[in-house]
């Protein structure tokens, strides 16, 4: 049983590696269906594989079972790749459950990467926010040793 869970996570690996080599649009959601699949079993190994590579994939379709797997996970590891999946799919309802996860989960360890996983999607959704002004350096009006920066500009 081991052995063909290991085979089904490589051969997922492999198959999601290759991704980026131009795999069709049915094939992506195949491979996104089966990981979906894998995710709703009883191996813990190959839930967590396969909610890390859905959160890589971006999977729309993946929210509810990773917010099942976020809420309800029993061990720590799953709760924390749940958590990072959900930050990596940025939707609001992603971002706000770990933002939950973070005040209220049980493991200090979960609730402290989920507050790290919820500050990357603010700053993320910041940066996008900032606007930054051209200037010129003659309005800097910047002095070293007597001589004004603005003397050196073009």
């Amino acid at each position: 049983m081991k052995n063909i869970s290991k085979l089904l996570v490589l051969l997922l690996s492999v198959l999601l590696a290759s991704t980026s080599f131009g795999f069709s649009k049915d094939k992506l959601t195949q491979i996104e269906d089966n990981l979906l699949v894998g995710i709703n079993t009883e191996n813990t190994g190959l839930q967590i594989s396969c909610a890390y590579f859905l959160g890589e994939l971006k999977s729309e379709r993946a929210i509810n079972p990773l917010l099942k797997m976020l809420k309800s996970g029993e061990t720590e590891e799953e709760r924390i790749i749940a958590a990072l999946s959900l930050s990596k799919i940025q939707t609001d309802k992603a971002i706000f459950e770990v933002k939950q996860r973070a005040k209220f989960d049980d493991s200090e360890r979960v609730q402290r990467l989920c507050g790290l996983f919820y500050n990357c999607c603010m700053a993320r959704q910041q940066k996008a926010d900032v606007i930054v002004e051209p200037f010129q350096v003659v309005n800097l009006n910047l002095e070293f040793n007597g001589m004004r920066l603005a003397d050196f500009a073009y």
